[in-house]
């Protein structure tokens, strides 16, 4: 019984999916066989979400803030200075890398916490 019932609700979350993508628009097509079929409309917000953009952002900040920590405030402004003086990859990484209103409090906090 739990099976079949488990199989319903697979198939109902699938119903209800389907039914919120048709619902925020759709195309009617007609395949080779004859076949009339409804396809959601793709739309660019559906692509992009913010959260899936938020979540390499946050790494980013982690990671910057991590090797502030360790290299202390001095010897990560001298390393970035470095990839100011190199070639134009170095420059644009060094343009990534300096330090932002995000990455100090969370090196002062990772301070805390590492001790």
């Amino acid at each position: 019984m739990t099976h079949q019932q488990d199989m319903f609700d697979e198939r109902y979350r699938r119903v209800l999916k389907r039914h919120r993508q048709l619902s925020r628009g759709y195309v009617t097509k007609i395949e080779k066989t004859g076949v009339i079929t409804h396809r959601p409309i793709r739309h660019l917000r559906e692509a992009f979400s913010f959260s899936a953009l938020l979540l390499p952002f946050g790494v980013l900040f982690f990671l910057k803030a991590s090797i502030v920590t360790v290299l202390g405030e001095e010897g990560y402004r001298q390393q970035v200075d470095m990839l100011r003086d190199g070639g134009f990859v170095e420059q644009v990484g060094a343009v990534f890398m300096q330090m932002d209103p995000i990455t100090a409090p969370l090196a002062k906090l990772l301070s805390y916490i590492i001790g």
